[in-house]
């Protein structure tokens, strides 16, 4: 890149080159949006200044790469042709890290050549924007370290046992940390876009692609869409046990001393093991598992919240709501709104 960048309302003189990686069993998806979007702001841009004399500059270049220049299949088989190898880009301006959907973990031991490529084009200070869990390949270059990023919340405790210098922000759908961009689950690569098109030409700019593709530009959290998982692959059985009992009884009142009694377990020794077991205390376990229900019973059940109250053994409705807002960050109103499933049959 060469000339002046933009700073807002400022026309730019040179494009900002702009490199999407291909990779086999990566997300065509992260891909394709990536070209659509920008090529997206390309046309816009110069649609708008199209009686600039001479002819406005498109803001971004796009080059397309994989390891060796030949086609990647991606996950679900779709086969994309790269323009390049990575050998042949010296000098580029941000690179774009595709997800790999849910395959991250068998994938990234067999991305040396790109984890090695990645280092050294960010010791020539090229920007990197991560989408999804392309996180982990930016991650395992070292090059998260001591930095603020996102993934995909299913992976995140994987993440954060890998890499426990980054400064992982789950609840972010983008992070911005100097040369290092991140973003969340794959439908929040489209803010990571958008974001790049504000950063590096305008936020006028940004706002005409988000109207023209029917993208909403406001600023999202991954926190409604986290489900807890409930750890059960662990090697206590007495504990097991437990986590059934505590799911079968969840619609009344629970108090731990009795639970760990009824076990045979002393109470100290009883979190203790449970915490060991599912990475929770029995307090926090059980508070988890009637967020979880509520959350199904306002998609799925035309109840009240006062009703799913009582159905998940709370007894005080403004507690609840409030610890149901903490941790999905949403009202149960505006959970319901949001995800309740509605009939496939539009009304008329």
């Amino acid at each position: 890149m060469t000339g002046t960048r933009n700073t807002g309302n400022q026309f730019m003189t040179a494009s900002l080159h702009v490199t999407i990686l291909m990779a086999d069993h990566c997300s065509s998806t992260s891909v394709s949006a990536a070209m659509e979007f920008l090529e997206c702001a390309n046309v816009l841009h110069c649609y708008a200044l199209k009686h600039q004399h001479p002819l406005p500059t498109k803001p971004f270049r796009l080059t397309t790469v994989s390891v060796d220049g030949l086609p990647v299949t991606c996950t679900g088989g779709l086969i994309l042709t790269p323009q390049q190898a990575l050998r042949d880009i010296e000098k580029t301006d941000l690179i774009i890290v595709p997800g790999f959907m849910f395959n991250i973990l068998s994938v990234l031991p067999g991305l040396d050549k790109v984890i090695s490529w990645l280092q050294d084009h960010a010791h020539k200070d090229t920007y990197i924007a991560s989408m999804c869990t392309g996180a982990f390949v930016t991650a395992k270059a070292g090059l998260l370290d001591n930095k603020t990023a996102t993934t995909h919340w299913i992976f995140s405790e994987q993440f954060k046992r890998a890499f426990p210098k980054v400064q992982l922000k789950t609840e972010q759908t983008v992070t911005d940390d100097g040369l290092m961009l991140c973003s969340a689950g794959s439908t929040t690569g489209s803010d990571l876009l958008l974001h790049i098109i504000r950063k590096f030409v305008s936020p006028q700019l940004a706002s005409e692609c988000s109207k023209k593709l029917l993208i909403d530009s406001s600023e999202r959290s991954q926190t409604p869409y986290v489900t807890t998982q409930f750890k059960k692959n662990h090697q206590d059985p007495d504990i097991l046990k437990v986590q059934v009992w505590l799911e079968k009884n969840i619609q009344q009142p629970i108090v731990m001393d009795q639970v760990a009694s009824t076990f045979g377990l002393s109470l100290r020794n009883f979190i203790r093991r449970f915490k060991s077991a599912t990475d929770h205390t029995p307090i926090q376990y059980l508070q988890y598992l009637r967020i979880e229900r509520a959350k199904h019973l306002l998609e799925s059940s035309k109840l009240n919240f006062d009703q799913i109250t009582q159905q998940v053994g709370y007894e005080d409705v403004n507690s609840f709501r409030r610890l149901f807002k903490d941790r999905t960050g949403l009202s149960p109103s505006e959970f319901r709104k949001k995800f309740e499933v509605k009939s496939s049959v539009p009304s008329s």
